[in-house]
This record gives structure tokens, sequence and C-alpha cells, in this order.
């Protein structure tokens, strides 16, 4: 059984108002794309009642850096109370939905998703030491790439819906040290 490392639990975004979420998710799967991520899509239905639409939409973007380690980030969103708009900007009529967004993020990290080390006690015992002393620091980087990935897509978001004030450039993935 591989393991799984939950680095980011449950990070939770609320926005109410007029949103376009076709382009909230052409924004974040350009996002994942521009990564590297391989895209899998593990619900996506749509519910019409009387008060409005309901969407729920959960994306598993995920990245193999090498046989061993797996990167997946959970976007879980559900869209309530959602009817359409028609908005006039900057004189171009854009359709909009007006209600209630809430979305979740997840980052994890598995190690030996193949279940390659597993078939004898010997094996399991040889992955142990593997990923103590001569795997670590692959194993932090990755870690350190799901965390501020996870993170930069959450920024997006609230970027994307005005949540923010100014909008958010990505993270570098490099750290300088000065003289």
């Amino acid at each position: 059984m591989s393991e799984v490392k939950y680095l980011v639990d449950g990070k939770q975004v609320q926005y109410e108002g007029l949103f376009d979420l076709e382009g909230l998710f052409w924004e974040i799967d350009n996002y994942f794309r521009e990564r590297g991520y391989d895209r899998c899509e593990a619900k996506n239905y749509e519910e019409v009642y009387e008060t409005g639409r309901q969407v729920t939409i959960e994306l598993l973007p995920y990245k193999k850096p090498n046989y061993y380690l797996k990167v997946e980030i959970r976007v879980h969103a559900f869209f309530k109370n959602l009817k359409e708009r028609v908005v006039e900007i900057d004189g171009v009529k854009r359709k909009l939905f007006h209600g209630r967004a809430e979305l979740w993020f997840d980052a994890n990290l598995y190690t030996d998703f193949e279940h390659r080390w597993e078939n004898r006690v010997f094996f399991y015992f040889l992955r142990t030491v593997t990923d103590k002393f001569i795997k670590r620091s692959q194993t932090h980087l990755a870690e350190d790439v799901a965390i501020r990935d996870c993170w930069d897509v959450v920024d997006l978001v609230k970027s994307f819906l005005n949540m923010k004030r100014y909008s958010v450039a990505p993270r570098s993935s490099t750290y300088w040290i000065g003289s």
C-alpha cells in the first residue's frame, strides 16, 4: 500500500456574487497544464432546481516527478444557486453566473504508488531505509513543489474572483541567497 502525506488539507475559498464559471476553470486548467500536471476530472455534474443550478466539479491533477513519487492536488468546487446574468462589460455583453462558490484545495504526496516495494518483507525494509536516507531530498523537493503549487492555485482563484485587491504573480521555484 502506498504511503500518503497530506501536505495541504482542506484550504477553503468561499465567494458569493458574479463570476465567470468557464473562465475560472480555464484558468485553473491552464495553470496546471503550464506546470506539467496531467489532467484528471473525477466529478463533473450539474443539477437544476427551482432556486437555481448546482454544479459540482472535482479535479485531481497529478504529476509524477519519478517512478516512485506522485504529487496530486485536489480541487473540489461546489457552486449553488447559480443564475445566469447578462452583463455588459466594456461594451460587450457576457454571460456570467450569480451565486455562491465554495472551493476546497488539498495537496497530497504519494510514495511507491505503483506498489513495487511491498511484495516481500525485505523489500519493505529496503524501501523504509531508502526513504529515510537516500530519497529524502527528492521527497522534500516534491513536497515543496506540491505545497507551492497548491497555494499558488488558491491565490490564482482568489485573484480571478477579485477577492484580493491586486493580482498575484506565481511564486518563483528558485530561491536566491544574497551574498
